[in-house]
């Protein structure tokens, strides 16, 4: 369950902390990042405080900022070394996993399951607070980082760059994506699968016309079964850890 708490920590902080347009700053000044290591490092003490050792949990966050801001320095080195488009997806994957990788591993390096409060102690055999957990990492993973995930995989595949006027329409996919994924995580997480195929089909026919274009359709195809799947492995595999 901690490191259910840390990963949604992690997202909340990479993600929802930041708008895109701060993160497009922070690729190019190295005083941005660390900025954003900083607010990271605050959000992490602030949330942990309460149910671990708070020594314990300074030096803990002390270090995953750090490793999270020298993660960050590599990957817009890299993406300024290579700037092709088709890889914008693997930077953003790889990055992900090099920070899921840090919190895991210095979560048992500094061995933090030992350092915690009797707050948590108290907390964790209680049901409701296993579901609030689940509830909230579910969210921060379908989210924001679900939607940035997509929009790099579709970057990624697509052969040439949109014109502004086109990113009204983007902003407007983005919001029934995120509508889209977090319908379908509570009615799976609450065992209601029967009724995912009338969120689908709504969806579908909203885009009818528009599947005429066979373009549209293949992206559209792509980024429903994606979001779908993101919601799918998230929820698997958060119900089996918790």
């Amino acid at each position: 369950m901690i490191i259910a708490i840390l990963i949604s920590i992690h997202l909340l902080a990479d993600f929802l902390f930041q708008t895109s347009a701060y993160s497009e700053r922070k690729r190019q000044a190295l005083s941005t990042s660390f900025l954003h290591s900083f607010i990271y490092f605050i959000i992490f003490v602030a949330i942990l405080a309460p149910i671990f050792e708070i020594k314990k949990i300074i030096l803990f966050s002390l270090i995953i900022s750090t490793s999270h801001f020298f993660i960050n320095v590599i990957k817009n080195k890299l993406e300024k070394i290579f700037p092709q488009r088709r890889l914008q997806f693997l930077f953003f994957s790889f990055n992900q996993l090099l920070h899921f990788i840090a919190i895991v591993g210095f979560y048992y390096i500094l061995n933090i399951e030992n350092f915690t409060s009797q707050l948590y102690i108290v907390l964790k055999d209680c049901e409701y607070f296993k579901t609030f957990i689940l509830y909230i990492t579910v969210f921060s993973i379908i989210l924001d980082p679900a939607s940035v995930l997509i929009r790099k995989l579709f970057i990624s595949i697509s052969p040439k760059t949109y014109p502004k006027a086109y990113s009204e329409e983007l902003k407007a996919g983005n919001i029934i994506g995120k509508l889209e994924r977090t319908i379908i995580a509570i009615l799976l997480l609450n065992n209601q699968f029967g009724l995912i195929g009338f969120v689908l089909t709504a969806k579908s026919i909203a885009r009818f016309k528009q599947m005429e274009n066979k373009n549209f359709a293949e992206k559209y195809l792509i980024g429903t079964l994606t979001s779908f799947l993101i919601v799918l492995i998230t929820i698997l595999i958060l119900k089996g850890l918790l």
